[in-house]
């Protein structure tokens, strides 16, 4: 006790003698001091708050000696550090700001400060802190104290300039909101911060009326839902530490529909009986009212049933229906009548049943017109309520089954025909079955097109050819649409080479070539058409063949001619030789003196006899009449082109009828050939 006496003594003796020598300084080193900028710190009255003192000695190798603290003008200090004993030595006024002050040494000289607890309003003012170095020169700081002064309790105005008392709006879903928060004081100058549900919303402050007025204008372009039943906040301060002063405003937020729905199952509707629909809706504040419309028409004896709550709608409306209301568009729709144009629909067909409706039509994906090889699509167009429950499908009147060899694919209203050909055009109609009964389509005519083909039984043909006499080769094809041109090429030992310097003519469906060979090398004519669709695959061929004369025809045969009477002679024609053959029938009357002035027809045959008349025919069946009886006949038939006649000829001898033959008769009496042998027919016959 006696040495904590001591040491006090001691302590008070030196700061006696440091506060005179401050005392006894000198002016010039007072208005160093005054020059010194003073730092502004601002302090919460109640709170405690640090006054910094950068105590960094100028020198490495120097060291704080004393530390000084003034307030404003007093030349008396507040208090004192003394680090010149061995443990440093604290000293403070004995006054109330004294003993709420303590100066802390910090690791970081430069981050030394004295600390004053729970400020009080006296506290303000300019405080000096003095260092003094045990080498370096003396060094001041100012730092000026303010205490924080809270703004007044924020009001709250509407876009009219009206202050809000209670609740703000009522405001529009997705539309504008605005209000204005305003405060007046403060210091230093207040923040003013929209807040909501712990969100920042607007923290820019607007220009006030006057520099004592603090004003923030909080613009939400589209009010959201979320904003229905919740509060805004406006909080203001000068100071964080010193608190928010807080003014709360609730909000009414109109709202739209934000869902309407006809809740019914959409099933066909009889008209024999009044059906109930029901229609929800939910979202809207207040809650929305629901309209019904038919065909955008009021619903008109029509009964309603109706329930609500806060944020929910339903109408249950009874309805009977007609005919002619099949197809039209029933409307449910929720409205808010507290917001402008703030409604929602749902909407749906209504159906009445009845038998279907069908047509048949290209689909829309097919290629018009139809190209053979092409994938067709046909399909069945139907209105029926309800809906069909069967297709069928036909083609010239009968049905068509699947055939997926044949690519006949019938399913439902669909019957897909792959790779089309030409055997599959023809008149298509389809039919639909619901329970109101089957209905039968129009037909529909589907023409294929395609490219030029030879028409058949012109595929492959032969010619005969003189050399350096015209020719006239025809070449027949079909095709859908009608050709546009023809083409001819040759084929010789060099190769296939297209035909020039020949006339060619061409009527439709048919090409003419005039030409005449000069050579024996052409082995064979080929005829190409082409159409819109395409080129022909494959040509028409004519092997050219030398020209020869015919053959003698064969088998002939005598009978009765079955109708108008008479005899009648057929046979079978042989190879043409390649040009176009005629048939000859000579009748020899072999009971006539031989006329030495006429040659006889057949004096390569050592026959004398002369005709008494020709039969000439393009094919072989002769019809003979006016023959005498009693006399003896011989016939003589061959075939005859360009080149000859066919040799050796048909010789049928010794012909006799015992009953002449008239030709007026329409029935021909029976007639006796005799002698029935024919010793002279050629070994052809």
């Amino acid at each position: 006790m006696d040495n904590l006496r001591i040491e006090v003594a001691c302590s008070l003796m030196i700061m006696n003698i440091v506060v005179s020598g401050i005392l006894a300084s000198p002016g010039p080193g007072k208005s160093n001091f005054q020059n010194v900028p003073a730092k502004v710190v601002w302090a919460v009255p109640g709170k405690d708050v640090e006054l910094p003192c950068d105590v960094t000695p100028p020198l490495p190798t120097d060291s704080v000696n004393m530390i000084f603290w003034f307030k404003d003008t007093s030349g008396m200090p507040i208090y004192s550090l003394d680090a010149r004993l061995n443990e440093t030595s604290h000293l403070a006024v004995s006054n109330d700001l004294g003993t709420r002050s303590y100066f802390v040494m910090d690791q970081d000289p430069s981050r030394a400060r004295l600390k004053i607890q729970e400020v009080a309003a006296e506290d303000e003012g300019v405080f000096r802190c003095r260092v003094d170095f045990i080498n370096s020169p003396t060094r001041n700081f100012r730092v000026n104290l303010t205490l924080v002064v809270q703004p007044s309790v924020p009001r709250i105005f509407d876009a009219e300039g009206k202050e809000i008392l209670t609740e703000a709006g009522p405001f529009l879903e997705g539309q504008e909101l605005f209000l204005s928060c305003q405060v007046t004081g403060g210091k230093p100058a207040p923040s003013l911060i929209w807040w909501y549900n712990g969100t920042i919303l607007d923290s820019v402050v607007d220009t006030g009326r006057d520099y004592f007025t603090t004003v923030n204008q909080m613009l939400i372009t589209k009010v959201p839902r979320s904003l229905k039943g919740g509060k805004l906040e406006c909080r203001a301060t000068s100071y964080e530490m010193a608190g928010d002063i807080i003014r709360e405003v609730p909000v009414i937020v109109y709202l739209k529909p934000n869902k309407v729905k006809i809740v019914s199952p959409n099933e066909l509707l009889s008209c024999s009986k009044a059906q109930t629909v029901r229609c929800e809706t939910s979202g809207s504040y207040p809650p929305a009212k629901i309209i019904w419309t038919l065909q955008a028409k009021p619903m008109r004896n029509a009964v309603l049933t109706e329930e609500e709550t806060e944020l929910f709608s339903s109408s249950i409306i009874s309805m009977r229906l007609e005919a002619e209301d099949d197809g039209k568009e029933l409307v449910c729709r929720a409205d808010n009548p507290r917001f402008p144009k703030g409604y929602l629909e749902d909407k749906r067909r209504i159906h009445v049943a009845y038998p279907p409706k069908v047509a048949v039509r290209l689909d829309l994906g097919a290629t018009s017109p139809v190209k053979e090889g092409s994938i067709v699509v046909l399909r069945c167009d139907c209105k029926a309520r309800p809906s069909p429950h069967t297709f069928s499908w036909y083609q010239d009147g009968h049905l068509v089954p699947y055939n997926e060899t044949a690519g006949l694919l019938p399913a439902d209203d669909t019957l897909t025909i792959k790779s089309i050909r030409r055997r599959s055009e023809g008149e298509y109609s389809c039919s639909a079955t619901n329970s109101e009964g089957e209905t039968y389509s129009a037909p529909f005519n589907l023409i294929v097109q395609y490219a030029p083909r030879c028409k058949i039984g012109y595929e492959v043909n032969k010619i005969a050819s003189v050399t350096y006499e015209n020719m006239i080769v025809q070449c027949h094809v079909e095709a859908i649409p009608e050709v546009i041109r023809f083409h001819w090429t040759y084929n010789t030992s060099k190769g296939v080479l297209p035909m020039q310097g020949a006339k060619m003519q061409n009527t439709g469906d048919v090409s003419t070539l005039h030409f005449t060979p000069g050579t024996n090398d052409i082995e064979s004519l080929s005829c190409w058409a082409t159409n819109s669709v395409g080129r022909q695959e494959t040509p028409c061929l004519f092997h050219i063949i030398p020209a020869d004369k015919p053959e003698s025809p064969r088998n002939c045969l005598m009978r009765n001619a079955s109708h108008g009477g008479g005899l009648e002679v057929s046979c079978l024609a042989g190879k043409d030789g390649g040009l176009q053959q005629s048939f000859v029938l000579e009748v020899e009357d072999l009971t006539l003196p031989l006329d030495p002035s006429v040659v006889a027809t057949l004096s390569d045959q050592g026959d004398h006899s002369t005709p008494v008349y020709r039969v000439l025919g393009e094919t072989p069946v002769f019809r003979l009449h006016s023959l005498e009886a009693n006399r003896e006949y011989q016939f003589v038939v061959y075939a005859v082109n360009a080149k000859g006649r066919s040799s050796p000829p048909v010789v049928l001898p010794n012909i006799r009828l015992e009953v002449p033959t008239d030709p007026k008769q329409e029935n021909g009496p029976d007639l006796i050939l005799a002698p029935v042998n024919f010793p002279r027919q050629s070994t052809d016959y």
